[in-house]
């Protein structure tokens, strides 16, 4: 008897012609995301946890989960649970084709309860921020790019512009067109106000989050849990996760205006125009 080893480490994580053929089509973004990484980290034998991959690919933990489920209803993971519903562990399942029956011992996944140790379970430490609710939220509406006139209309209108001009301070750039066209979705599609875009801001900034494609994500998260207030999202963002420095909630703010007085400067309409329709 005698034991083989391996000096080359190839790097590489290895993904079944199965998956790519028959489950990776009908899987969108996240779900593959989230699939080819779990493959990664039970490849390397290390620990991950579903707001490590919230961070990793700036999705929120809720998408993270939802594709956590999609697996699992499809077999190819099962979800370790203890008492209160928290995800301890990640057993990664043998694939079969489409419609076909699983192996028998794969048929029944196991229960809540802490896994025997496995190198295909992948250990979690879930935030209570990802645990599985009780009932589905409703869909956010779907977001569609704006016709010119309408995003034209949109700039061109004094409270909006100054909207506009505070998240540009937030972000410490000008806005691209693509980056209007999502605040154009946030406010008018989602119905946030402006004092909840302020904190959504805020909340993402404070997260060194500046990328609109994460903000979209979180704004449509929050629409689709019922926010529709800074204290509301406050209460939902682990309690008071934004403090201002006197230590005091951030949402205490003078009250002069909505935007604490910053000094407004005016747009050039007919350049952000041509911008827009040139894009």
């Amino acid at each position: 008897m005698f034991t083989i080893y391996n000096d080359a480490d190839t790097g590489s994580t290895l993904v079944s012609n199965l998956f790519i053929d028959e489950y990776m089509k009908n899987a969108n973004d996240a779900q593959i995301k989230v699939y080819l990484y779990l493959l990664r980290m039970m490849s390397a034998r290390r620990t991950t946890s579903i707001s490590d991959m919230a961070d990793q690919f700036n999705h929120t933990e809720k998408e993270v989960l939802r594709s956590l489920r999609y697996w699992e209803r499809l077999g190819l993971l099962s979800l370790d649970e203890d008492h209160t519903g928290n995800i301890i562990g990640i057993r990664m399942r043998q694939q079969s084709a489409l419609g076909q029956p699983l192996p028998r011992a794969q048929q029944e996944p196991p229960a809540r309860e802490v896994p025997a140790k496995s190198s295909r379970v992948i250990p979690m430490s879930a935030s209570p921020a990802a645990a599985p609710s009780a009932d589905p939220a409703p869909a956010a509406p779907e977001k569609q790019a704006p016709s010119p006139e309408r995003l034209r209309d949109f700039c061109a209108d004094e409270h909006r512009s100054q909207l506009l001009f505070v998240i540009e301070q937030y972000v410490g750039k000008p806005l691209a067109p693509r980056e209007i066209e999502t605040v154009y979705y946030i406010s008018e599609v989602l119905h946030f106000s402006d004092d909840l875009i302020d904190y959504l801001l805020q909340y993402c900034v404070d997260r060194g989050k500046k990328d609109f494609r994460y903000i979209e994500r979180v704004a449509v998260n929050w629409a689709e849990n019922g926010i529709t207030t800074p204290r509301q999202a406050e209460r939902a963002s682990s309690g008071g996760i934004r403090k201002a420095r006197t230590g005091r909630a951030a949402d205490v703010r003078p009250e002069r205006n909505r935007f604490n007085q910053i000094e407004q400067h005016e747009y050039d309409f007919d350049e952000l125009e041509r911008d827009l329709l040139g894009s």
